[in-house]
């Protein structure tokens, strides 16, 4: 098998540094690529020639807070698989449109807490499939996440290294592996509905009053960063319009990123900001963050949501109606 590997003190004229200010640095002897800049990429230059490899390097995290991580799968600069290690936590995290979206992807599919990693070299690794990847961790034979759908695809595309706050990485290395199957885990509309969650929104920026179609992530979530770049300030509209047989009272669940103002039926329920503000919040989008009890008309009913993107780490809305028999009605404009 095929191994390619980066002395990242000398090597980082093979990567294309972009705003990341990566450069040389020591870090407990040994020397190493530092990263401070919040939330840079930094690619490696040349294609690499594997679909199945290994992606692996050391690093270290010098304070409580700070985040390092690998980068595959990338389109561009702005659309990358990602998977990162915070002193205590890995997580999975994929830019899309320049938008961290670890607020959308959180819990026990894309999360997986850890002993505390802050100020010592540790070996960080992630085998990529076609239709997967699995982290590991120092010499761990099994994997400590496994990633059965990557939310780029195919992991075709450049790959490299992230930090976000000081953090360095050494010894970066690629190496060619086996195909290994990663059981793929289908995004089930169905069950989704089933579970009460809205499945189908129709989506438009605020100013320009443009519907398209759009449904939510296999966690039920609604993820703008998808369909929109994300800027501080940019407001959304979604709109779900459904049937059901017979009136009925809910109580309604849901969670959003950052700012959202909510309407059933056109009568306003809920005005509130949910965002990064640790210990009162920590922003991740969660069905069950907020709650307000609903009286549903037998026919048709609309939920309509306006949600404004003031961060960076995921823009989205994740509803339950408490309904079990809603019926769409959804139409591209």
């Amino acid at each position: 098998m095929t191994k390619l590997s980066f002395n990242l003190w000398n090597d980082l004229d093979r990567f294309d540094l972009g705003d990341s200010n990566a450069r040389p640095g020591v870090y407990l002897g040994q020397q190493a690529a530092y990263l401070e800049k919040s939330g840079s990429a930094v690619f490696l230059r040349d294609e690499i020639p594997f679909t199945c490899f290994r992606l692996q390097a050391e690093v270290a995290i010098p304070e409580q807070v700070g985040f390092i991580g690998l980068v595959f799968g990338a389109k561009n600069s702005h659309n990358y698989e990602l998977v990162y290690l915070a002193p205590e936590e890995i997580q999975y995290d994929p830019v899309m449109n320049g938008s961290m979206t670890w607020q959308i992807y959180n819990g026990t599919m894309y999360q997986k807490p850890l002993p505390n990693t802050t100020g010592k070299w540790v070996k960080f690794a992630v085998e990529v499939q076609p239709n997967g990847a699995a982290v590991y961790m120092g010499e761990d034979a099994f994997p400590q996440l496994v990633i059965p759908n990557l939310q780029h695809g195919d992991p075709v595309g450049k790959i490299g290294f992230w930090g976000y706050l000081p953090g360095y990485i050494r010894n970066l290395a690629i190496e060619e592996i086996q195909p290994t199957p990663i059981t793929k885990r289908d995004r089930d509309l169905k069950r989704l509905s089933t579970e009460t969650f809205i499945t189908e929104w129709m989506v438009s920026p605020i100013a320009e009053n443009r519907w398209t179609k759009a449904v939510v992530e296999e966690n039920g979530t609604l993820n703008l960063n998808r369909i929109y770049t994300a800027e501080q300030g940019s407001s959304v509209q979604a709109k779900s319009t459904f049937y059901i047989s017979e009136e009925k009272e809910t109580l309604l669940t849901f969670g959003f990123s950052d700012h959202l103002r909510l309407w059933v039926n056109e009568e306003k329920v809920y005005q509130g900001d949910w965002r990064w503000n640790p210990p009162e919040s920590d922003g991740r989008i969660r069905s069950n963050m907020a709650s307000v009890p609903v009286r549903w008309m037998a026919g048709v009913n609309t939920i309509r949501a306006e949600i404004t993107n003031n961060e960076f780490f995921g823009w989205g809305l994740c509803i339950k109606t408490g309904l079990s028999d809603m019926s769409f009605i959804t139409e591209e404009k």
